[in-house]
């Protein structure tokens, strides 16, 4: 039995070695090596007994540019071989701030828009913001694959859904919010069970239809609720009355560092205010009290314990730190603004 189920591994990997061909090979060894060089890099900082010698490692991180180079090179070599969709990938994920990564997204929307294998590259199309849309655009009119198609219109919603969230102009928001709808209705309607990497893209424009109609100026703030440090229930609705500053944190977050004193300022100059701040913490409970002392926290937190904790999760945080105003009335008045800004309001109140 033992010299069958040996015989059997055997040909299960001669099979995956023929499954191989030698341009995914190719482009696996160009991957492997700038990958490898990082990681190499990444255990010399690791290592580093001084801070100058962590500096002088950092700055030695290598560039993916040689590698986006040989790999432009196999995808202009091998434009008809089906195995090169994956260094276009690679390139438009991996290499989207060089000269070579910005043409593979040229390519993405003629060359490649109708070929099976560039729904992951297409997802991560959300994250180039509206010069990505005439690509994504042509793989929606191009693509006959359900999880290519999928991916197009995920990322062109999810684009169009962060220029609604962000625009200080309403017409253009509006304009960016009916586009964000008209991609994730067709999503949910015909493609509804496409996963990406293991993920429904259903799920994630559910969050964010969710955020479009629930999670904007003028809607009631969604319950914040959980325990604090001490293991007491703490809700938003409990300082109903009052204004609430809700910052979204976490002591693994370096951007909130600088934030955290100025919170603390603004808990202590509010009290006389009718106003408080709120936190909703997303390290694991041992970090977040560490967090506390570190930072001297001088405002009640709700311990979400991760990023996807359930209030996190519900606000759809997306960037860390983020801030809402809430009024008395329970009611936003901020959405992701700057602390200066909810103060102002705050007087301006009084």
């Amino acid at each position: 039995m033992k010299q069958l189920i040996l015989l059997l591994l055997s040909v299960v990997s001669l099979l995956a070695q023929e499954a191989a061909s030698p341009l995914t090979s190719e482009i696996r060894s160009i991957i492997d090596e700038y990958e490898n060089s990082v990681r190499a890099n990444t255990q010399k900082i690791i290592a580093a007994t001084t801070e100058e010698e962590k500096n002088k490692h950092r700055m030695r991180i290598p560039s993916a540019g040689p590698a986006a180079t040989k790999m432009m090179q196999l995808v202009q070599a091998n434009l008809d071989h089906p195995d090169v969709v994956r260094a276009v990938s690679w390139l438009v994920t991996g290499a989207a701030n060089f000269p070579e990564g910005q043409e593979a997204l040229k390519m993405l929307g003629t060359t490649f828009a109708d070929r099976q294998g560039i729904a992951q590259a297409v997802k991560q199309l959300e994250y180039h913001g509206l010069p990505a849309e005439p690509v994504l655009k042509a793989v929606i009119q191009k693509n006959s694959y359900r999880e290519e198609k999928a991916a197009a219109l995920y990322a062109l919603g999810a684009i169009h859904f962060k220029n609604f969230d962000a625009s200080a102009d309403r017409v253009s928001g509006e304009a960016s919010k009916n586009k964000a709808l008209d991609c994730f209705q067709q999503l949910n309607a015909e493609y509804a069970d496409v996963t990406i990497e293991g993920f429904k893209l259903s799920d994630f424009t559910a969050k964010m239809l969710f955020e479009m109609t629930n999670l904007q100026v003028g809607c009631g703030a969604p319950e914040i609720e959980g325990k604090d440090a001490d293991g007491v229930s703490l809700k938003l609705s409990d300082y109903r009355g009052k204004h609430v500053i809700v910052i979204f944190w976490g002591g693994w977050c370096h951007a909130c560092h600088g934030l955290l004193p100025r919170m603390n300022q603004a808990a202590a100059q509010l009290m006389d205010k009718n106003a408080v701040v709120l936190g909703v913490n997303t390290d694991i409970e041992s970090e977040a009290k560490q967090a506390f002392a570190d930072y001297q926290v001088a405002f009640r937190n709700v311990l979400d314990n991760t990023t996807s904790g359930p209030n996190t999760s519900l606000y759809n945080l997306r960037n860390f730190p983020t801030l809402y105003l809430i009024d008395p009335k329970g009611v936003i008045a901020i959405k992701n603004g700057s602390l200066d800004a909810m103060i102002a309001r705050i007087n301006e109140a009084k």
